[in-house]
């Protein structure tokens, strides 16, 4: 009995680590840097996190279905890039600044086009890999090259400053003082969270991600569920680049340069297993909150930036460590009731796929 709550405790320590984590965090910065826990500062680790945290759901799908979209920071970077060029009036391209096309589209027709823009890459990743047969990691490298060219040959390599403020509500507006990308960002996690545990989909990618081949076996149909990930992974980087574009107020072609690395450390850092099949939406989003204050407290303490990436880079590798030993612990400790519930009697697995 006594083993038997002791596994129960170190299970659920493991399920819920990042929980105990962040509020020590919340605790020691509080008390050592002055002024942390301000409402204002608390905001801005709010808004500054947003970004990353919509990203972070579209990684996190991609981790739980076993597969990695490296393509998501070059689709922020052509959508911000490809949304200013089609809404600025044109004018001569110089060291500094250049214009748009000169077509001034409105706001409400450019914010469709971008976020289809965003699925069409997802889609187009998915099907090399699942229909093509083609290694997910070189597909998404080389998509990530090829939109980030596509952004530095649209933009000449330059700014393009004066989006309309229209277009910018979604990352510089508030609604009754809060931010109206905090309140988005959070919105998007509710729903995730939800689709995730609740519907269908979500158990289809558990469990292609746990095991593809018995996921087919089962019914699911494993193709369609990894280009849906991708599909939404895309639209989200987009809507991550609208965000922040819409921030800025200006496109900048190297816009989302680097990403990758803190999505994929907050997602690991959240519980998402680099295994596939594990992991919550939930917890990705503590994950977020982690990265957010620990960039936060970095600033604030005038820390050198030259030791920020070491830091993040520790923090990363501690993430990795908590990851291979939560696996090890788990393979010890015996079989363990199925992660995924598809929720269908063998003469329903039909209807799934």
């Amino acid at each position: 009995m006594q083993t038997l709550d002791r596994h129960h405790l170190l299970e659920f320590l493991s399920r819920h680590f990042i929980w105990v984590v962040l509020i020590a965090t919340v605790l020691v910065f509080g008390l050592t840097i002055d002024g942390y826990l301000r409402i204002s500062n608390i905001t801005n680790i709010l808004i500054t996190g947003s970004v990353l945290g919509v990203m972070v759901i579209g990684q996190a799908l991609c981790l739980m279905a076993r597969k990695l979209d490296l393509s998501a920071e070059g689709t922020v970077s052509l959508v911000a890039v490809t949304a200013a060029w089609l809404m600025l009036p044109y004018r001569e391209t110089d060291l500094a600044q250049a214009g748009g096309l000169g077509i001034e589209l409105d706001p409400l027709i450019v914010i469709p086009l971008i976020l289809l823009l965003g699925t069409v890459i997802g889609f187009v990743n998915g099907f090399m890999i699942m229909k093509l047969n083609m290694n997910f990691f070189i597909v998404t490298l080389a998509m990530q090259l090829v939109l980030r060219g596509l952004a530095l040959a649209i933009s000449s390599g330059a700014i393009m400053p004066g989006t309309p403020a229209a277009f910018n509500w979604l990352g510089g507006g508030r609604v009754a003082g809060i931010p109206v990308s905090v309140i988005a960002t959070i919105g998007l996690y509710a729903v995730f969270g939800f689709v995730m545990s609740r519907m269908q989909f979500g158990r289809k990618v558990y469990a292609v991600g746990a095991n593809e081949d018995a996921a087919r076996a089962s019914g699911f149909n494993p193709a369609r569920t990894v280009i849906l990930v991708y599909m939404v992974s895309g639209f989200l980087a987009a809507l991550a680049g609208w965000m922040l574009l819409g921030r800025l107020e200006a496109s900048v072609p190297n816009l989302g340069v680097g990403i990758t690395l803190n999505v994929v450390a907050a997602a690991v850092i959240g519980g998402v297993s680099l295994k596939g099949g594990e992991g919550s939406i939930i917890g990705a989003f503590a994950g977020v909150l982690f990265l957010a204050m620990v960039n936060n407290a970095l600033n604030l303490m005038n820390v050198d930036p030259l030791w920020v990436n070491a830091v993040r880079g520790l923090i990363i590798l501690v993430a990795l460590v908590i990851d291979a030993q939560k696996s090890r612990y788990r393979g010890r400790a015996g079989p363990a009731e199925p992660k995924v519930k598809t929720g269908a009697e063998p003469n329903q697995k039909a209807a799934l796929s």
